[in-house]
């Protein structure tokens, strides 16, 4: 479709804090929508998606190089930005400076006993205008115009380089690049679904009246409720309406019906009301908290479990009033999580927490691992999220994902497990194994975890081992490097073991001792039972692999003979629940936790721990709690 001349750009306003309310919409060729209607917020995990850093990184695009994203909790308990460690006041897991410590604060407390009740709400200041994410605005744009790809258009609106989680509201805003690349993407958008007859047919209303009028205003109300994730105002589809009986004069030529809905598709995927996420609505005079209406519930629901916008069934609970309580919240959270892209969002959160997009950067020799494919690396990171999602839908918990001898494998995979079989060699379609229990147990001995981090000589990378397990697993913050260690490497020494060499530059009685030898080390030890891309060993250099050390967990100092031994330790540590917990607590809110949110952590570790509480279970009662239905006036 031919597009008519551009028209002067509006002015721009900051887009730092940039106070959200009195949004006007002007429509012109391109809807001028606010850059920054980002309201002040505490506490700020953001993030990467798909192969870009994860939790915990600064980076503009790529795979986050070894030894990165150590994002974590920031000395004395203070959450810090990327995957965050439970702590603050001193409930649950506190991290500071590397040292862990369980407990609720009070002396002779149980750290694992489980309290008699939920711990009170706590509402802390919240964005009340989000912007979405680049994938939540892909997947969005995807489902309102009906379409099963979009990859053509979807690829020249680039990503964002956050910190943190990436639907963090705070540092989520857009740029004047991003906003061109998103008006050019609502021109080319609107061309490929009102260039289909079909396509467009798809987004009328199949009650739409056939005059020409009453059609426009039934395409209008519907797709507009659809894109703004509400009902327009009587305003809005007054204005929408001028701007669609503009269609024949811009497009000359082109029929009536598909140049108006250009036109409007245009401007409404230009609206702050599409880009954002909102919570507007008026609170009670005197009012202590504001409930969110039953279309922002709609949304924040859509949006944290599915990672897109409602589908038809939410928006009609939505319509029918049934989100105003938990009952019927919960049925629609039930249903989401039940249903069959109820893993989406677990998919992303999990994808950033465990750093996957890195996995697309594995390169080996195959020289020196036969076994190991260009292919391997999206069967790795697909059997993680495939471990995962089994967890969820079994109802299991987070101690399973430590604990549990079961792997996903294709042909890729089958032979660094050493399992037989007929496999798919297709990287996504993997079959369900039990592994060997004496050498497997859930995510900390599969391929990828193991295949991550390369050292020199080809050897596995002990010490990133170990950082990620400290950092990722643990919540904990790590002290930066000794200045006169910074310089020193790995030699690959003949006849030392992947051991010995890391012993002999960063052990004990090196400049290495306060750190390596006691916060990370000994966790990637653990680990020397499995090469460089996870297949199992028991020799290294000729001489037997010591993979046995100790660790300090929940202020208790314990011993492992190996990766197994440790992965029931690490299930068996609050400190572990407690980092998981507040990482999905923070993903499932759009934003880090403050500190007065630290007892709804403690209480969760110790629910999750006791096994008391699944994967599953978890999510759905974090979606249906006062924390998440309500916020501040």
């Amino acid at each position: 479709m031919k597009r008519p001349p551009k028209r002067r750009e509006p002015a721009k306003t900051s887009h730092t804090h940039a106070t959200p309310f009195g949004l006007t919409l002007s429509f012109g060729w391109v809807l001028a929508f606010a850059l920054g209607c980002t309201a002040s917020i505490e506490g700020n995990p953001s993030g990467a998606t798909g192969g870009s850093p994860p939790p915990g990184t600064s980076s503009s695009a790529g795979a986050q190089s070894a030894g990165q994203g150590q994002g974590a909790m920031s000395p004395g308990g203070t959450a810090g930005q990327g995957p965050t460690g439970a702590g603050g006041t001193g409930q649950g897991a506190a991290s500071s400076g590397g040292t862990s410590q369980a407990g609720t604060g009070e002396p002779g407390d149980d750290p694992y006993a489980i309290p008699a009740s939920a711990p009170a709400a706590v509402l802390v200041p919240t964005a009340r205008v989000a912007r979405l994410s680049r994938q939540q605005w892909s997947n969005a744009v995807r489902d309102l115009l009906k379409v099963t790809d979009i990859s053509d258009i979807d690829s020249s609106v680039t990503g964002d380089a956050l910190v943190g989680f990436d639907n963090e509201a705070d540092d989520l805003y857009v740029t004047e690049q991003l906003r061109q690349e998103l008006a050019d993407a609502a021109e080319k958008l609107a061309d490929k679904v009102t260039g289909d007859a079909t396509a467009l047919a798809r987004l009328v209303p199949s009650n739409a009246p056939s005059d020409a009028a009453g059609r426009a205003r039934a395409f209008i109300t519907g797709f507009g409720q659809r894109a703004f994730r509400r009902p327009l105002t009587d305003a809005e589809v007054t204005t929408h309406l001028g701007l669609f009986n503009q269609g024949p004069t811009l497009y000359p030529g082109v029929d009536a019906f598909s140049a108006g809905a250009s036109l409007v598709i245009q401007a409404m995927l230009q609206s702050p009301y599409f880009l954002y996420r909102t919570e507007l609505g008026t609170a009670a005079a005197g009012a202590t908290e504001v409930p969110l209406d039953d279309w922002e519930v709609a949304a924040k629901l859509a949006f944290s479990i599915t990672n897109t916008m409602p589908d038809d069934a939410l928006f009609a609970a939505a319509a029918a009033g049934q989100l105003h309580d938990k009952t019927g919240v919960a049925t629609q959270a039930k249903r989401l999580l039940d249903g069959p892209i109820g893993t989406s969002g677990l998919r992303n959160y999990n994808l950033q927490v465990y750093r996957l997009g890195t996995y697309d950067g594995i390169t080996r020799d195959p020289t020196v691992f036969p076994d190991f494919t260009p292919n391997s690396p999206a069967a790795m990171k697909e059997e993680v999220l495939e471990f995962i999602d089994w967890v969820f839908s079994q109802g299991r918990g987070i101690k399973d994902f430590y604990t549990t001898p079961v792997g996903f494998v294709n042909s890729l995979l089958a032979p660094v497990y050493g399992v037989s079989g007929n496999f798919s060699s297709d990287p996504l379609t993997l079959s369900k194994v039990d592994l060997d229990p004496t050498e497997r147990s859930g995510l900390l001995t599969q391929a990828g975890f193991l295949s991550s981090y390369i050292s020199v000589g080809n050897e596995p990378d002990i010490i990133h081992r170990g950082v990620f397990i400290a950092t990722r697993l643990l919540c904990k913050t790590l002290p930066p490097p000794d200045p006169a260690a910074v310089a020193k490497g790995l030699v690959d020494t003949p006849n030392l073991t992947n051991r010995e060499r890391v012993e002999a530059t960063t052990g004990i009685g090196t400049c290495g001792q306060s750190c390596h030898a006691t916060l990370f080390n000994p966790l990637g030890y653990a680990f020397e039972n499995y090469d460089a891309i996870g297949e199992y060993r028991t020799m290294d250099q000729g001489k037997p692999v010591d993979a046995a050390d100790s660790y300090e967990f929940d202020g208790q100092r314990q011993s492992f003979k190996n990766g197994i031994e440790l992965s029931a330790l690490l299930a068996a540590a609050k400190e572990t629940h407690a980092c998981y917990v507040q990482n999905m607590l923070s993903y499932l809110q759009g934003r880090q936790l403050a500190d007065e949110q630290q007892t709804t952590v403690d209480y969760y570790a110790r629910l999750s721990r006791a096994g008391m509480v699944s994967l599953h279970d978890l999510e759905l009662e974090i979606v249906t709690s006062d924390a998440f239905l309500n916020r501040l006036p």
